[in-house]
């Protein structure tokens, strides 16, 4: 028998989808398996009795029922940086209950509190990975998500068709897609025909907004459909943002929330770079010395390299970075580009070189694991950037971005960012110009901690670099 068909038969077994048992299980794995890992690293040094513990491990048994609570286990997944709210408020939930239960015992003296607060820490981040982790081993599985019926109405639904199958992570698996008719007759004969064929389909309409319409699509769809999910297509010109219902009595309003003008979130935003930036100082300035060295002894030239950027409100700052380049790098690429057409071409497509002879043998390295970037935490510290946000892009850049480069005068360029962990150089212009603009219309501060979290596997495997 092999491994999936074990976790089909278990979930037939208990009654709930394959899918929602190995989230599940998942987050027991990090629960339990982090605050073990915590309780074994502070018992290595002594000092801890382990039949103290014992009751701890029940509390944290109930982490999939709280969770369930909070919309943890859908068969369409949220979005990334709620989903890490949630898990946020789980955690704290369940390490909440851990920290009073021996204050109203009046025992809380005999427990670590580097055990306590240190698994609640560590599952702040393990937990996040591990859902990661399950839906990259198994999002691609036949059983995954929720089957999705699409009715274009407006030309646009290959399109999401096509972003659906590259994503399965987001829960949705289409299986058929079919133009929607303009009369009610045939309109009702295709719902019950599809519905027929798909009886556990979601029926997924994109609409166009301000279109006239003499029948109601969506109720029609719901006789017919147990769930029906509306997509509604503002046109061309309108951008990415999220939209959150509100009942207005006799219509339904869609609020669009732009967290950059918020005083108070900045603020957050502001402190949270130097809270990381002080915390990871113990290990990144070690490391920022050892690479000086290697630097220094790989090639010629200054351990450091500083770049003339776009910061906020179009001013122009100096971002730090190792050197990766031979010396006179910008002489070296203007004769490349002068001699080769094809590399011509590929600069002025991206800015970038897949295979640039000016990288040095330890800069391909960095480059390789993002640690050429190190030194733009002095640029975090100074306020010029943040640790998270649109790379930040010189002036020959800016026609590249349009009518997006007044919304990225809005925010601080950041070290990490929406593009890099969505691909990175794997990706077109187009497309990290697209990141940009998503990351800055919807931005959070949720948002910003999915990403840093996302950063680390991306950093370590070094995904889309070169």
């Amino acid at each position: 028998m092999t491994k999936t068909s074990c976790w089909e038969t278990l979930s037939a077994f208990i009654g709930i989808s394959t899918q929602k048992l190995l989230l599940c299980f998942f987050d027991m794995l990090a629960l339990l398996g982090t605050a073990m890992l915590v309780f074994l690293a502070r018992a290595a040094f002594g000092g801890v009795d382990p039949v103290l513990y014992h009751w701890v491990v029940p509390i944290l048994l109930l982490g999939p029922i709280f969770g369930a609570g909070m919309g943890l286990y859908q068969r369409i997944s949220p979005a990334p940086h709620r989903e890490l709210k949630a898990l946020f408020q789980l955690v704290s939930l369940l390490y909440a209950i851990i920290l009073v239960l021996p204050f109203l015992s009046k025992t809380v003296e005999a427990y670590s509190r580097i055990v306590i607060v240190g698994s609640w820490a560590a599952t702040l981040v393990t937990m996040p990975l591990a859902r990661h982790l399950c839906r990259r081993l198994y999002a691609r599985r036949r059983w995954w998500g929720k089957p999705l019926v699409i009715f274009d109405h407006c030309a646009e639904g290959r399109e999401l068709w096509r972003y659906l199958k590259r994503h399965p992570e987001r829960g949705l698996n289409p299986v058929a897609i079919f133009d929607l008719p303009h009369t009610a007759e045939d309109m009702r004969l295709l719902f019950a025909s599809v519905s027929a064929r798909y009886p556990k389909a979601m029926a997924l309409l994109l609409q166009k907004i301000g279109q006239a319409q003499t029948t109601d699509v969506i109720t029609e769809a719901c006789r017919y459909f147990s769930n029906t999910l509306v997509v509604p297509s503002f046109g061309g010109g309108f951008r990415a943002h999220w939209l959150t219902p509100r009942d207005l009595g006799t219509a339904v309003g869609l609020l669009v929330r732009q967290n950059l003008r918020d005083k108070r979130r900045l603020f957050v935003k502001r402190g949270l770079d130097l809270v990381l930036c002080l915390l990871g100082s113990v290990i990144l300035l070690p490391l920022g010395a050892a690479l000086a060295l290697v630097i220094k002894a790989d090639s010629p030239g200054p351990v450091f390299y500083r770049q003339k950027r776009i910061g906020q409100h179009g001013k122009e700052i100096r971002i730090f970075k190792f050197r990766t380049m031979v010396n006179d790098a910008d002489k070296v690429l203007k004769n490349m580009l002068a001699c080769d057409e094809a590399l011509h071409k590929e600069w002025a497509c991206d800015r970038k070189l897949k295979c640039d002879p000016r990288i040095t043998r330890v800069g391909r390295m960095l480059r390789k694991l993002s640690l050429d970037e190190l030194p733009q935490l002095l640029n975090v510290v100074m306020g010029d950037m943040s640790l998270v946000g649109p790379r930040p892009i010189v002036r020959s850049e800016v026609n590249k971005y349009g009518q997006v480069f007044e919304e990225y005068c809005m925010v601080k360029p950041g070290i990490t960012g929406l593009w890099q962990v969505s691909g990175r150089n794997n990706t077109t212009y187009q497309e990290r110009v697209n990141f940009d603009q998503y990351y800055i219309s919807n931005w959070s501060v949720w948002m910003d901690l999915w990403i840093l979290i996302k950063t680390v596997p991306v950093v370590i495997f070094g995904y889309g670099a070169y």
